[in-house]
């Protein structure tokens, strides 16, 4: 049965600080606000009564940062976990698609990869990395925020890939993916 979505952060719930990478901790960047229809896709899942965590992929903030910049945002009490991995500028710290990253959050949440969906706007990162260790997902493809470079990765199904055209689509994926039973993958 799921039980929690896992966010990735920018493009996915935020807009991108200016230059798209963060250079700087993302609390250093003013533009950075949420996307439009994020607060209330987060108040609908939450009625479903799931719960939320993020996994993003961060250049030089940590997990810390991205708490501050979700408390700015006025959105940190909606989440139960926040990891951030530092690791776009460091080629030696894992990062999404690796699936140690995954396990990670999923150890901290104390849940099976069945149990969760993730929620990203890359295919090669967010969408692959969830596949392989076994976690449904849904892929924003809104040509605005969508990126995918690879187009041999093969997939596994289940896990369900659902894609959806933007943020405010997300909410009936998630129903589509629990309605299927999001029942564990059979080895």
């Amino acid at each position: 049965m799921v039980t929690h979505i896992i966010w990735d952060l920018g493009e996915t719930l935020t807009t991108p600080p200016n230059g798209r990478m963060d250079e700087k901790p993302l609390t250093e960047y003013p533009e950075i606000e949420l996307r439009e229809h994020v607060l209330e896709v987060l108040e609908s899942i939450s009625h479903m009564g799931l719960k939320h965590a993020i996994l993003s992929n961060t250049a030089t903030s940590d997990s810390d940062v991205v708490r501050n910049l979700l408390k700015r945002l006025h959105i940190l009490d909606r989440f139960e976990y926040v990891f951030a991995t530092k690791s776009e500028l460091d080629p030696a710290i894992p990062e999404k698609p690796d699936g140690i990253v995954y396990h990670n959050v999923l150890d901290a949440l104390n849940i099976k990869p069945h149990e969760a969906i993730m929620i990203g706007n890359t295919w090669d990162t967010d969408i692959i990395g969830a596949n392989k260790v076994g976690m449904h997902s849904i892929w924003l493809q809104n040509p605005e925020v969508s990126v995918r470079k690879d187009f041999d990765e093969k997939v596994i199904t289940p896990p369900w890939i659902v894609p959806v055209w933007d943020v405010k689509q997300v909410p009936r994926a998630v129903e589509l993916i629990v309605g299927c039973g999001g029942e564990e993958r059979m080895e």
